[in-house]
């Protein structure tokens, strides 16, 4: 009997299975052998994604390290999809009003707006995305993210966006300045230090490349991707604590004599650091559109009045008086005249230049004349000195060299060439008692605090690695501590006793400009000047009052106190302990 070979043998059953096997175990040692191989095929894969990963904006810190500004998270309810496919609106007949009031409540309670608001955006068929509300915190996302899913296609969403928040509120928010809605201006600084930190503050965003399908090589959630690298904080000089007292000092001004503004500056004598700027009125950061307006529509608050120009009135005499000793245009011992409190020194036609009450109708020398503000001692010490060296020590000085400062501050007004060569006369003791001429507050701190610093002039300065101008010689330490000491008798005068103080030794100068122009005239600008402790000088404080209201609108009694407070309660409350050392690590 012939036997026959039946055509399924197990042996020809194993032979598509044994191929797969091989097929598949190459591939296994493919993967294991040739990883990079397979990383660049898969990175050539058109399935390849790549998402932005966004970083908050850097922090902006004061000298000791208190948050002067920062960056949170906070979430957006939006309306954000086409209105024909939103719930209530493709499909309206299944919906009636009570049906929207009963999914909708819940969301409008959480997020703390109105539920006709919501109503309003969710059923307008002309917009496919609207805000409802912003400023959500996580916490309270994350209490009405479920309640959304509950009724998808409703049209809302919960959206991240970066919040700059100003831990400070009023306090040095002027030159702080802020930043908008950092989504919408792309995580830019409209004004200030904000405007003008806006490069180093930026930092880098990171990067995710993703992969969601590789043929057989699975999913890849992250074939790279680069860290979101914040900025360092940033370290100013400014002294949170130092800047409260400087505000609460101009508001005590503001409510005593009610100014149209006022604005203040305290420096560090020795290095001209820029320790404190307030004005008033003032804003929060945190709601910079919530000021009010004034009649032209302008908002108050968001002005600067620290940078802007004014005449410096008597600030301006021991500036002139300094130069002219320095530059032996008239001698220590040397008195002048008083002329009976009138002086014609521009012609009999002209209007004289007046002492104010309580100058001493006696000859004066200059440490007099300072003393007791004397502007014909003043006058004549600046004819003594000259139009041209006159002039120099006003550009000496620094009256009107930009500050390097985050603002512009550079439009004032100096008396053009012709002034000083055709009307001498006019001009020099125009000049010589601080009119025809403007600086700012910033620029005549910085002045003060070279006559206080041994006659050594420092640009002011806002941070530790800004650049700045050598330091420069402006007068012999000599006669800067001889006028020191004249500005310290000012001050300890018997007609100016409520600028004592009883366990302070201070010095300053004050400054009452009257406005002869349009609808001013008749209006005062007023100031002061002071530095302390008189024997080693540390704080410099300018504050400038813009039109006081009522009977006191003299710089000293309207300026002079918030002074002689400023520096007292700095002093005494050892604000400015560690001030020499320098805090200013890093940047």
């Amino acid at each position: 009997m012939i036997k026959t070979r039946s055509k399924l043998r197990p042996a020809w059953l194993l032979l598509p299975l044994s191929v797969f096997y091989l097929g598949s175990l190459g591939q296994l040692v493919k993967l294991q052998a040739f990883p990079d191989e397979v990383r660049l095929h898969a990175g050539s894969s058109p399935r390849l994604s790549t998402m932005n990963v966004p970083v908050m904006r850097g922090r902006i810190v004061d000298r000791n390290g208190l948050v002067l500004a920062d960056s949170v998270w906070r979430w957006l309810l939006v309306v954000d999809l086409r209105a024909d496919q939103r719930r209530y609106i493709a499909r309206s007949h299944e919906f009636s009003m009570a049906d929207i009031d009963l999914e909708m409540s819940p969301i409008a309670n959480l997020a703390g707006v109105e539920l006709a608001e919501i109503k309003q955006k969710l059923l307008d068929s002309s917009r496919n995305y609207s805000v409802i509300v912003g400023g959500l915190s996580s916490a309270m996302a994350s209490r009405i993210r479920p309640l959304i899913t509950a009724v998808r296609g409703c049209g809302l969403r919960l959206e991240r966006v970066e919040q700059r928040v100003y831990p400070q509120s009023r306090t040095l928010s002027h030159v702080l300045g802020f930043a908008r809605d950092l989504t919408a201006t792309g995580n830019k600084g409209e004004c200030g230090l904000e405007r003008m930190l806006n490069q180093h503050l930026a930092g880098a965003d990171g990067r995710r490349i993703t992969q969601s399908v590789g043929g057989s090589f699975g999913v890849n959630p992250a074939i790279a991707q680069r860290e979101a690298r914040r900025s360092r904080d940033f370290k100013v000089t400014l002294d949170v604590r130092i800047g409260e007292v400087l505000r609460e000092e101009l508001l005590e001004l503001q409510i005593s004599h009610q100014p149209d503004w006022s604005c203040g500056v305290v420096l560090d004598v020795r290095t001209s650091e820029v320790l404190a700027i307030s004005a008033m009125p003032d804003y929060d950061p945190n709601y910079p559109g919530d000021v009010p307006q004034d009649e032209s529509g302008n908002l108050i608050g968001h002005g600067f009045p620290g940078m802007w120009p004014f005449e410096p009135g008597s600030t301006m005499k021991p500036l002139v008086v300094s130069k002219a000793l320095a530059e032996d245009a008239i001698s220590p011992s040397q008195k002048f005249s008083q002329e009976g409190g009138r002086w014609y020194a521009r012609g009999s036609l002209q209007p004289p230049i007046r002492n104010a009450n309580g100058v001493p109708n006696h000859d004066l020398d200059w440490h007099e004349v300072l003393v007791f503000s004397s502007n014909i001692g003043a006058g004549k010490i600046g004819m003594e000195l000259g139009a041209d060296r006159l002039a120099a020590a006003l550009e000496d000085w620094g009256l009107r060299d930009p500050s390097g400062l985050p603002w512009n501050d550079q439009n004032v007004l100096f008396p053009p060439e012709i002034e000083w060569n055709k009307r001498p006369h006019w001009t020099i003791p125009a000049v010589s008692i601080g009119h025809q001429v403007q600086t700012t507050a910033l620029r005549l701190a910085v002045a003060y605090a070279a006559i206080a610093n041994g006659g050594r002039l420092n640009q002011p300065r806002l941070y530790q690695n800004q650049r700045v101008s050598p330091s420069r010689q402006v007068l012999p330490a000599g006669i800067a501590s001889a006028v020191s000491g004249a500005l310290q008798d000012m001050v300890d005068a018997e007609h100016r006793s409520w600028l004592h103080l009883p366990d302070l030794a201070w010095g300053g100068k004050s400054g009452t400009v009257e406005k002869t122009h349009g609808d001013q005239k008749g209006k005062y600008t007023t100031l002061f000047v002071g530095f302390a402790p008189a024997d080693d000088p540390q704080l410099v404080c300018v504050v400038v009052a813009d039109n006081p209201k009522g009977n006191d609108y003299y710089g000293s009694r309207v300026c002079g106190p918030a002074v002689r407070d400023v520096l007292n309660r700095c002093l005494t409350e050892s604000l400015v302990s560690g001030l020499r050392a320098d805090n200013l690590n890093g940047e």
